[in-house]
């Protein structure tokens, strides 16, 4: 079977595009010693576009034999988080992964790929990645549809989440998740549809995370050519996912 990808395919343009974040994230393995002032240094140097700067930590819990409730052992620091000025850009220079989002509004594919490739050239001069174990490409949508007395999930989806057949119980909420292979190639697509809803409107969320979990040695990875394969992945769920009555509300 052939691999369907053709990043040539043109999808239609949307002024109103419902993406609320896209995120870039590799896991990697370095080959340089942690050293957080160090980095917190350079990058300050390297990224005066990015002027804000957080410690990224992880915490430890464990589960307690007396009590049976968790308690949190320890704080690790495992990376350090840059915003721009607008906070419009986020970037992570972590122990073991690169992670790269703009938030909303979501511009472009040209501004959005170049920016995430420009700062990880930057991780890879400063924390010298030697392998790649994790490729991912994430857009969170989310389409804002005006509170009524009823709204049926059909005219948005097209494969609707649906209330148990032969019971006539309507359906609350819910939260489907799929995951699915791209034939002929390494990624994978998890899906996920829920809601977020507002006094103002009811949120359809269409989470959609294209990722290739495959080892790599650096020099075998050309990121860019595949989060362009991964792009066209994200693009062909996403307009195969919603109905033309959804994708006029991001006209």
């Amino acid at each position: 079977m052939q691999s369907p990808i053709n990043i040539k395919e043109e999808f239609p343009h949307l002024p109103r595009a419902p993406i609320v974040e896209a995120v870039l994230d590799l896991r990697v393995v370095s080959s340089v010693e942690w050293d957080e002032l160090s980095l917190r240094s350079q990058l300050e140097e390297r990224l005066p576009d990015y002027p804000k700067h957080d410690t990224v930590q992880e915490t430890e819990v464990q589960l307690s034999p007396k009590t049976g409730t968790n308690i949190i052992k320890d704080l690790v620091h495992v990376g350090l988080k840059c915003q721009s000025e607008d906070s419009f850009y986020v970037v992570q220079f972590n122990k073991d992964s690169f992670v790269f989002s703009r938030l909303k509004p979501y511009e472009n594919w040209e501004k959005f790929s170049q920016e995430a490739l420009r700062l990880w050239e930057i991780f890879c001069e400063l924390l010298k990645p030697i392998e790649i174990g994790r490729v991912g490409l994430r857009f969170i949508n989310r389409l804002a549809i005006r509170k009524q007395q009823a709204i049926e999930l059909a005219d948005y989806y097209e494969s609707p989440p649906e209330s148990i057949k032969g019971l006539n119980w309507p359906l609350a909420g819910y939260l489907h998740q799929d995951r699915i292979q791209v034939p002929d190639t390494p990624y994978f697509v998890n899906i996920i549809k829920t809601t977020q809803n507002t006094q103002m409107d009811i949120g359809l969320l269409l989470d959609i995370d294209v990722s290739m979990n495959k080892h790599l040695s650096f020099d075998e990875l050309q990121i860019s050519e595949h989060m362009n394969k991964m792009r066209w992945v994200k693009n062909k769920v996403f307009f195969s996912s919603l109905t033309e009555k959804a994708l006029e509300e991001c006209e």
